[in-house]
């Protein structure tokens, strides 16, 4: 199992998607365009929360919960 730490407000959306591609199809199912973008290298998590505004810590709950899912349905 991952541990809640491992995602962290201060990835960047290519570290993330590096770490965890799964989460690539959150980022498509809310409609977040930084996935291909060049920014996406520089753009933290807490950037692109405030950006779409969004609540940070929803987010990275979602993808804990993904990354959970995964681990344990393996």
């Amino acid at each position: 199992m991952v541990a809640k730490t491992d995602i962290s407000s201060l990835m960047t959306v290519k570290e993330l998607l590096e770490t965890h591609p799964s989460l690539l199809q959150i980022f498509l199912d809310m409609g977040l365009l930084c996935v291909g973008c060049p920014a996406e290298a520089f753009h933290t998590l807490a950037e692109v929360a405030e950006e779409y505004k969004l609540d940070l810590h929803q987010l990275l709950n979602r993808f804990h919960k993904s990354v959970s899912d995964d681990a344990s349905s393996q």
